[in-house]
């Protein structure tokens, strides 16, 4: 074989790409030509023309795989920091449950709801905050559900009684919270008295209202009582009263 034949061959072989599609293109042009030259030595110069022409479109076909390679390698980059945004929402997702599991193992009953009645209508304080997305403060029998904060430490109702029976009334459902006697209720409202600081330590104790016209309520459990302040009585006593409950 002549020399221009080998430069040839050895222009082939410099083509030779990642690319498995031009690859074997490549291979099969080379058993193509390799046959020629076996049934026909003197067509030499043209074989290696033809071979030329198929170099020429073959590297035109390996420079587009290049620029397809370079788009999805582009598109892996992409996928890869979309991945690595996904997985940092995940962690601080899960940073963030664990920290609200550890504190309800330490405290399970907190971030629960509490449901509420009052006769005849209330206001609800967490932490001296006002929780003003009460519905049916002024509504008998129909109950306000709020969530309640992990980190409450004071719950803090005012009741306002314009005829008849009076009383709130508080429960969760599993029982940690009740209104009963360990609540502390004054007719009297006194400066910070809905804030986690204010000492109530000289507050009596809540009244437990027995009034037989004071019905069990759906959605309170039957363990809570309805409450008031020491003085009352239906339609005469405290009008405004002032009760709060510290959580340990």
């Amino acid at each position: 074989m002549s020399v221009l034949s080998l430069t040839a061959w050895t222009l082939f072989l410099c083509f030779v790409t990642s690319c498995e599609a031009a690859e074997k293109s490549i291979s099969e042009l080379i058993k193509e030509a390799a046959k020629a030259l076996e049934k026909d030595w003197k067509s030499e110069s043209d074989v290696i023309i033809h071979l030329l022409d198929q170099v020429n479109k073959l590297d035109k076909s390996l420079a587009a795989c290049q620029i397809r390679q370079k788009d999805f390698e582009k598109q892996l980059l992409g996928f890869t920091d979309s991945q690595k945004t996904v997985k940092k929402d995940i962690a601080d997702l899960d940073s963030k449950l664990n920290e609200c599991c550890d504190k309800l193992s330490k405290d399970p009953h907190h971030g629960q709801h509490i449901f509420i009645d009052w006769d005849d209508k209330g206001q609800l304080w967490l932490n001296g905050q006002e929780i003003k997305e009460l519905r049916h403060s002024a509504e008998l029998f129909i109950l306000d559900a709020i969530l309640l904060p992990t980190d409450t430490k004071v719950i803090a109702l005012k009741g306002t009684n314009n005829e008849g029976d009076a009383g709130i009334l508080v429960s969760t459902l599993d029982g940690f919270i009740l209104t009963n006697t360990s609540w502390k209720c004054s007719n009297k409202e006194e400066k910070g008295w809905t804030g986690t600081d204010f000492n109530d330590s000289k507050w009596p104790k809540a009244h437990v209202v027995t009034s037989a016209k004071i019905k069990p309520v759906v959605g309170i459990r039957e363990d809570a009582s309805w409450i008031w302040t020491e003085n009352y009585k239906p339609g005469k006593g405290d009008k405004d009263v002032f009760c709060r409950l510290k959580l340990k």
